[in-house]
């Protein structure tokens, strides 16, 4: 607030001894409120402990202005209360001007919502109590001292399904995890306490991993107000805040399959606790990807459990900012920010938020401050490092006695939340004797769009399946694809890219790797299978090898060469490109891959060298996902690699981590060497009656390497996907080479370059898991007295035969040299020349030495 102009009026008073006039008092009064309004919230009172002092803000007080005392007490009711309203970041004159109408004009909960609300309350606080009672020293991770986390979330779910929400899927965290399932979402409490004191989640005899209790999932229904509300709460890891942008990837998913009216009837949910919402990374992704259109959810709620402690780091060691919610600020989220003990406070900010997304269609945060009554876990003393703040928690009464206490001084009858408590123990009670011969008949993973799915193994992976097309339909296909809408003026190499294409689909002769790819995504689209692809700069290809998107030189129009093939199929068609950003648009496409299995979700890497920023999503949901949780996803992956003189850190996928992650057929690892077995690996995917993970690691200097073409027969009747393709030249071999990805073609021109194709055969593993073994085995016995070699590009201590030495030599009876760059820290150098040493040196030892 400009202080020469409350100077002036503050010169008013002095002049005479008077108080300004009254046009003086009125323009004052419209300083003082709009001073509330913008920065009301730094003096609000959330600490329900009251030891975190309100700052004292020189313009909120009534002398600045030239005011007297307590002529802000009205607006210091609304700003300085139990909710500190911060909106005025937001540029947009009219969503500040709405929320400010609800600061101001309160709905204050009748006594019915009263009553309910003490019931929750009170159902909550039994449901703790007792587990923690008949499980005492479990890592429970209750939610005591925040429970009005209950009361946001509840009145977020009735006046979401009043504004039309039909389901909610929700990304959550472990603190109260048991109270959100058990008193939320209704779940069963028998299945529940058997999973809380160890039982298998899983039927017998299914062989998985499973996680902690903690970590666990739930879908399910209630009915509120005699409507059905779907609910989702997705299972996670420990790496806090991933599920945030999982489960908002399901909710598009979701979304998508209810056309027009998704985003008005599924709710993405975001459940967060304070230090890991500001001191995460990926939630800055997450919110820079909220409004990108591929990524847009129709605005989501964010409801922070702020219990003032990060285990037992303090708020001024675990961020620079004043809140763990300023990262919100980068997308002008408003944040109403509630003291967590003021019940009716929290019903209205929960309201105020379901209908601001409503309205507006825009993310909204609240931060429910609060405290943690126990440690980090049960078993965990914070009064080591909290003294404290601990006696002022030990010395405050659960929420549910505060609020029974208010209300019974007010008239309203609480009998009813003692009902519910001594309804809740006794439930909680008797479930835990039934789980005691608890037993889970189905794993839940196959219902719904999933019915009639199951979960592959390794063998099933491995067995052929037809995906080659009639000659005419490729070729119409083609034909579609190389095709400009009318009066389109096309770039002169653009064209000639389009007539290249098309003359090589006609001809059946020349089919390149991005022609295939093309012909891979159309064809699926024309059968009726919705596709969804993004990466960066995937529009266009890094590599300039795609162009999905063709443009008018003249007017700037996009036309998809793939919407016409999606319009004759009926299907959905989202290609795209995304932001730089990995780690958070992996765990978004990973989560949307697991709401509907006829859809191919896609996402390509700019490089295969940048999966590591987005190791955590590999690791714990793409490779970990089924085995953990039972959830399948078909998720492809396409990573460009190839050791190509581009330097460290645009040459690898790193081949040995991916192979690291593989066990009992939990995903597919594959670098194909033609574009026909592409295409074939693409259409095989949504051929299946099981979904698994797929990682492509696609070749770059192979896009336009003449040698790595495909003729239109391949594409025929009568093929598919080869996972391993020997040498038919060479029958009698002296040195048998196996190998995969580009560095075949080398092999292959330097093999005859020295005239050795008779001498030696090139055998290329297209899938390197699950390996195919039939065909290797099959491989050795027709070179029995073969030297044995595998050749890579990657150096030794990366690349594959780390991983597949043991199995190949199980398979041959025989050992196999490997031959490699020599181990070294950084996967290739960035020197022009030390790159083309290394490689003829690599060639040269695989090649030498024969008779």
């Amino acid at each position: 607030m400009p202080r020469d102009i409350a100077r002036r009026f503050a010169q008013e008073m002095e002049q005479g001894g008077a108080a300004p006039s009254a046009g003086g008092v009125d323009s004052a009064m419209a300083l003082l409120a709009e001073a509330w309004r913008h920065r009301g919230h730094l003096e609000a009172r959330l600490d329900p402990l009251g030891r975190a002092s309100p700052a004292r803000v020189a313009e909120l007080d009534p002398a600045f202005y030239g005011l007297p005392p307590g002529s802000e007490a009205a607006l210091r009711a609304v700003y300085g209360g139990s909710i500190g309203w911060e909106f005025s970041h937001i540029h947009d004159r009219a969503r500040r001007d709405w929320l400010q109408a609800r600061a101001e004009a309160p709905a204050a909960p009748d006594s019915r919502i009263q009553r309910d609300l003490l019931a929750l309350l009170k159902r909550g606080q039994a449901f703790e109590e007792t587990l923690q009672g008949r499980l005492p020293g479990a890592k429970l991770f209750g939610l005591a001292g925040g429970d009005g986390f209950l009361v946001a979330v509840e009145t977020i779910y009735r006046a979401s399904l009043r504004a039309g929400v039909e389901e909610v899927v929700m990304g959550g965290m472990h603190r109260g995890r048991f109270a959100l399932l058990a008193v939320l979402l209704e779940k069963p409490l028998v299945p529940l306490i058997a999973e809380i004191t160890g039982k298998s989640p899983l039927p017998q005899g299914m062989q998985a991993s499973s996680d902690v209790p903690y970590h666990l999932g739930y879908s399910g229904e209630r009915e509120i107000d005699g409507k059905r509300l779907r609910l989702t709460v997705s299972p996670h890891p420990s790496h806090l805040q991933v599920i945030g942008v999982v489960a908002q990837g399901r909710t598009r998913g979701k979304q998508a399959l209810r056309g027009e009216d998704g985003k008005r009837q599924v709710l993405p949910l975001l459940l967060h606790t304070d230090a890991s919402f500001a001191g995460q990374g990926i939630v800055a992704e997450l919110f820079q990807l909220s409004k990108v259109a591929p990524f847009d959810l129709g605005g989501t709620i964010h409801v922070i459990i702020n219990n003032q402690l990060g285990f037992t780091t303090l708020p001024e060691e675990g961020r620079s900012a004043r809140y763990c919610t300023d990262i919100a600020k980068l997308v002008e989220a408003p944040v109403l920010h509630v003291n967590g003990d003021d019940v009716e406070a929290l019903y209205h900010a929960a309201s105020v938020a379901a209908a601001y997304r409503t309205r507006f269609g825009s993310d909204i945060l609240l931060d429910i401050v609060c405290y943690r009554r126990h440690g980090h876990n049960e078993i965990d003393e914070p009064r080591f490092t909290q003294p404290a703040m601990y006696r002022a928690i030990d010395e405050r009464p659960p929420l549910a006695a505060l609020y029974q206490a208010s209300l019974a001084q007010r008239g309203v009858d609480t009998a009813p939340g003692e009902q519910a408590a001594a309804d809740m123990t006794a439930a909680v009670k008797a479930a835990f004797d039934g789980a005691a011969g608890f037993e889970v008949n189905d794993a839940g993973s196959f219902h719904g769009i999933w019915q009639g799915f199951r979960s592959g193994s390794a063998a099933d992976m491995l067995a052929f399946t037809e995906t080659g097309l009639p000659i005419d339909t490729l070729k119409a296909i083609g034909r579609s694809l190389t095709t400009a809408p009318d009066g389109f003026t096309l770039d002169r190499k653009v064209a000639r890219f389009l007539d290249q294409r098309r003359e090589s689909i006609e001809t059946g002769q020349g089919i390149d790797w991005a022609t295939g790819e093309a012909m891979g995504f159309a064809s699926l689209l024309a059968e009726g299978t919705p596709l969804r692809f993004g990466g960066q700069d995937s529009l266009r290809g890094a590599f300039t090898q795609r162009h999905l998107f063709i443009h008018d030189s003249a007017s700037e129009k996009r036309h998809c060469v793939l919407d016409p093939l999606a319009q004759q199929g009926g299907a959905l068609c989202e290609v795209f490109n995304t932001p730089l950003i990995e780690y958070a648009v992996l765990a978004y496409e990973y989560g949307c891959s697991l709401t509907d299995p006829r859809r191919l979700i896609v996402w390509e890497a700019q490089f295969g060298d940048f999966l590591n920023i987005a190791q955590a999503i590999f690791d714990q949901f793409v490779a970990g996902g089924e085995d953990r949780w039972l959830r399948s996803s078909g998720l492809t992956i396409l990573l460009p690699h190839g050791l190509d003189g581009g330097g460290p850190d645009h040459s690898t996928g790193h081949p040995e981590r991916l192979l690291a992650a593989c066990a009992q057929g939990n995903i597919q690892i594959a670098n194909v060497s033609t574009p026909a077995n592409f295409f074939h690996l693409l259409r095989r995917q949504m051929r299946r009656d099981f979904r698994k993970p797929l990682v492509v690691l696609t070749p770059k200097a192979l896009l336009r390497q003449k040698a790595c073409v495909s003729a239109l027969a391949e594409f025929g009747p009568g093929t598919g996907f080869q996972p391993l393709i020997p040498d038919s030249a060479a029958q009698k071999a002296q040195r048998l080479i196996l190998c995969t990805g580009k560095i075949y073609y080398e092999l292959a021109a330097e093999r005859a370059a020295r005239g050795l194709e008779s001498q030696v055969a090139l055998a290329r593993i297209e899938q390197l898991y699950p390996l195919p073994e039939e065909g290797l085995r099959a491989l050795f016995a027709a070179h029995a007295g073969a030297d044995l070699v595998w050749c890579q590009e990657e150096p030794a201590n990366m690349g594959y035969f780390t991983h597949l030495d043991r199995p190949l030599e199980a398979l041959s009876g025989r050992t196999l040299r490997c031959v490699s760059r020599p181990a070294v820290p950084s996967p290739a150098t960035g020197l022009k020349y030390g790159h083309e040493a290394e490689r003829k040196a690599v060639l040269d030892a695989a090649l030498s030495g024969l008779d």
